[in-house]
């Protein structure tokens, strides 16, 4: 997999940002996991971080790490609310869903939004 990164570097045509861009959800990816990418970025941006990799995050990245709850509210909030899939795909609104936090203020935000949509929960 290295190689081929290499090797799409070296190849890389573009706006140099979004190459930055793809290393860097690369190596949050190997950190938070796959998952985490996935609450980040829309399917376009992931797809297209894919591509200029020339990898897939799944194949690179683990599904989640010790940070994937503990740092990331936006998974965190999804583990609570057992909906990973439609927080992903846009069917459940999570305010600051990107925001990274240590353990203490995402489970603040994790409380506060459970109670925020505690009626929509229960529907």
């Amino acid at each position: 997999q290295e190689q081929i990164i290499l090797k799409n570097i070296k190849e890389f045509r573009g706006v140099g940002t979004t190459l930055e861009s793809a290393l860097g959800a690369l190596i949050m990816g190997q950190y938070f996991g796959w998952r985490v990418l996935k609450i980040l970025h829309n399917p376009l941006t992931y797809r297209r971080y894919e591509k200029i990799l020339g990898l897939n995050f799944q194949d690179v990245c683990p599904e989640t790490t010790g940070y994937s709850e503990t740092k990331s509210v936006g998974y965190a909030i999804t583990q609570k609310l057992g909906s990973f899939w439609a927080v992903v795909m846009g069917k459940r609104k999570v305010v600051d869903k990107g925001l990274i936090e240590d353990q203490a203020e995402v489970e603040k935000h994790v409380a506060k939004h459970i109670a925020d949509n505690d009626g929509e929960v229960k529907k």
